[in-house]
């Protein structure tokens, strides 16, 4: 199967998106000589997440909007997961953990969301 200039870059922009919130994780993890490495289950739940929501079949909806709604229930279920991931290894609830969370998950709905779109699959 050949695929279009268009559709391979996307392909390669959704892995490049979903693999950043592994990149911050490797980062933090090398900073602290591998003693924290709290930021991997982070985002191995951010990306599982977005993968359970495709996974559920909200692919099989051809609805108005359908992008939108599948992006929305990834990015909220990747968030959560991710929010509750960083709070079972012991971080503490606030700002920053809020921020990392929505960041993971959203590059982990955004990741899939361009991955789609590189299939030419309509949602």
């Amino acid at each position: 199967m050949k695929r279009s200039v268009r559709g391979l870059a996307l392909h390669i922009l959704s892995i490049v998106v979903a693999v950043l919130p592994f990149a911050f994780a490797v980062i933090r993890a090398v900073r602290t000589d591998g003693q924290d490495v709290r930021y991997t289950w982070v985002a191995l739940a951010a990306l599982g997440g977005a993968t359970a929501v495709v996974a559920a079949g909200w692919l099989r909806r051809r609805r108005v909007n359908a992008a939108a709604r599948l992006f929305a229930a990834m990015f909220l279920t990747a968030t959560l997961l991710a929010l509750v991931a960083a709070l079972f290894v012991g971080t503490h609830f606030g700002a920053g953990v809020l921020v990392v969370a929505s960041s993971f998950g959203f590059c982990s709905a955004a990741g899939y969301q361009l991955h789609l779109l590189a299939l030419d699959l309509k949602v």
